[in-house]
């Protein structure tokens, strides 16, 4: 069963090569949240064990995982040729314009001749304009054209992969949105039922609505959700209404540094991972994060900042692309990412962050105000977690864009939420049972908590709920729960942690008669012929401060936790029971 562990969640590309299950379920125990299928270079055979293994997965490890397709999308690439191609500096290579259904696979005998999908390139391009492969790696200059094809000389050598992206910057590709390929590869999402969908150079709100009408076509109450890419100039001067329009953003650096200034990216970065976490939808980091772990062991200094920077802004997830699909290290790289986000999240004050945002939050919608209240009763009564009921995920959804530094168990009876919340930061999804009796939920989602160590008995945790049961976005309800039966605040005047049961000593007689050896001795009041009693207790409890000079010497002498100013707790905490003396919380607990 998943842990309580880093709030940033971790985004993992498989490849046609990497789907057996052996290795996912290394990804998986190293810290692995969501898996990533690349169909612009995956068959559906190969998505199909991915699904098949992640499935057996999910109900062996007791983890949820969310799937992600990653559609081709609009974009313009390199054809030709079938196996990588070295080019160097002032070699002159021809683009050919090529529209035929096989452009995939042919290859032309020509050297360095190569086909493109691009329609009339030359049409939209100028002698002297700049030409940008393989993620802006290699550049050239186009010193000759005609309508179907230029003529580019090579300015930086390099190698190119197969079906390399070909940018030409500052163009508006006249290129369908939705290709044949993407209706099938979206419409197999759909039938699938994957969790999310990443749609590659999305412009607009509009080609958003295109694939929600596509998928209602397939399936009408289909809750698979929409990741829009963002990876062009155009998606950047829409990103308020694509944000608004979709679930989440994957700021997918590499094509994105291609279409705007290199030294934009990390600006243009910042800016949206905060619109998207403060509007409640998911944001992904993406491309290079520790990418010379593809043939390395260890990542840069200069990545595992990156990948640090990234969680001190709040991004949703990091993702890792040709690390996991097709690098040497796949599980280790995992672990090391995690490891760089776990001490990122130990240096965040979150609380200091959460005071600095609060008029942002002002005004907001009925859910973001009991959210936003809920965070801010949690830290003032020191509770260790905020546990959610919910249908949808969306009031788990509500808490998260509000980065609380206490972890998110959000319970639901919805599998799909289940693992689509995999994918939200600071949140750790749990089913339930579903039951119309909200206080039989409650009952057994503390259990549950207590049973799998989420948290401590004598905790205290703040609830979030919608009631009645079972609506959508209407979460309107509170309350406090303490996970032991009392909770009695003291004053440790000696350390020490112990668990045992409680006797009550009320005068000599008490303290002669009953067996105090191994007990925690709550005393009415205070007498010097009770120190030999004292030297074999567990630990000693007052009601008040009279006697603590005395009590503080008998703690010293005898090692022992003794408390005092525990008020009522005699009336409380009745003979017989189990207490725990919590010195970090400074608590009586009730065990």
């Amino acid at each position: 069963m998943q842990k309580i562990s880093t709030k940033t969640k971790i985004v993992c590309t498989l490849s046609n090569e990497r789907t057996d299950e052996k290795l996912m379920r290394e990804l998986i125990k190293s810290g692995m949240n969501v898996i990533r299928m690349n169909f612009s270079h995956m068959s559906k055979s190969a998505a199909d064990e991915i699904i098949k293994n992640v499935v057996k997965l999910r109900n062996e490890l007791k983890t949820p995982i969310a799937i992600m397709l990653d559609t081709k999308g609009p974009e313009v690439r390199i054809y030709g040729y079938d196996k990588p191609v070295v080019l160097k500096k002032d070699d002159l290579i021809t683009i050919q314009s090529y529209n035929e259904d096989d452009i995939e696979t042919k290859v032309t005998e020509k050297e360095k001749y190569f086909y493109t999908n691009l329609a009339n390139i030359g049409k939209y391009t100028k002698q002297g304009s700049k030409i940008l492969l393989m993620d802006g790696y290699i550049e050239g200059k186009i010193v000759e054209k005609e309508n179907d094809r230029i003529i580019v000389d090579i300015k930086n050598g390099g190698e190119i992969r197969l079906r390399a992206h070909l940018s030409i910057p500052n163009i508006d590709y006249p290129v369908q949105f939705l290709s044949p390929k993407d209706i099938e590869d979206i419409t197999y999402a759909v039938n699938n039922e994957l969790d999310y969908i990443a749609l590659s150079f999305v412009r607009s709100a509009e080609d958003i609505s295109k694939v929600k009408n596509l998928i209602r076509g397939i399936k009408e109450d289909s809750d698979i959700k929409l990741i829009a890419k963002l990876e062009n100039k155009q998606a950047v001067n829409n990103i308020d209404d694509i944000i608004h329009h979709s679930h989440g953003i994957m700021v997918a650096r590499g094509d994105l540094g291609v279409e705007i200034d290199l030294e934009d990216v990390p600006v243009i970065q910042k800016k949206i991972i905060e619109k998207c976490y403060t509007n409640g939808k998911v944001v992904i980091t993406a491309t290079q994060m520790l990418e010379s772990m593809i043939e390395n062991p260890v990542p840069t200094r200069a990545e595992a900042s990156d990948v640090a920077n990234a969680c001190y802004d709040m991004t949703s997830a990091v993702m890792l692309s040709g690390e996991t699909a097709i690098g040497k290290f796949p599980a280790l790289v995992v672990a090391t990412m995690q490891r760089i986000i776990k001490k990122a999240e130990d240096n965040i004050e979150y609380n200091a962050i959460f005071k600095l945002r609060t008029d942002e939050f002002q005004n907001r919608d009925l859910t973001s105000v009991i959210s936003y209240n809920a965070i801010a009763t949690a830290y003032q009564c020191q509770a260790t977690s905020i546990i959610a009921f919910t249908k949808s995920g969306f009031t788990a959804r509500m808490i998260s864009k509000f980065r609380p530094g206490l972890p998110i168990i959000a319970f639901t009876f919805d599998k799909k939420v289940y693992n689509q919340l995999a994918m939200n930061w600071g949140v750790y999804p749990f089913m339930l049972k579903e039951n119309e009796d909200f206080e039989t939920m409650l009952s057994e989602g503390m259990e549950f908590c207590l049973n799998n160590n989420l948290v401590k008995r004598g905790d205290l945790s703040v609830v979030v709920a919608g009631l009645p049961l079972g609506g959508t976005g209407r979460t309107n309800n509170i309350r406090i729960v303490s996970l032991g039966r009392s909770r009695i605040p003291a004053k440790l005047i000696h350390l020490g942690d112990v668990t045992a049961t409680v006797v009550h000593v009320y005068d000599e007689t008490d303290i002669q008669k009953k067996s105090v050896t191994g007990k925690i001795v709550f005393l009415k009041n205070f007498k010097k012929e009770y120190i030999p009693y004292l030297r074999n207790v567990a630990g000693v409890v007052m009601e008040d401060d009279e006697y603590e000079n005395d009590l503080l010497v008998i703690g010293m002498a005898y090692n022992i936790p003794v408390m005092i100013n525990a008020f009522a707790a005699m009336e409380l905490l009745k003979d017989g029971v189990t207490v725990e003396i919590d010195s970090a919380k400074q608590l009586l607990i009730e065990v």
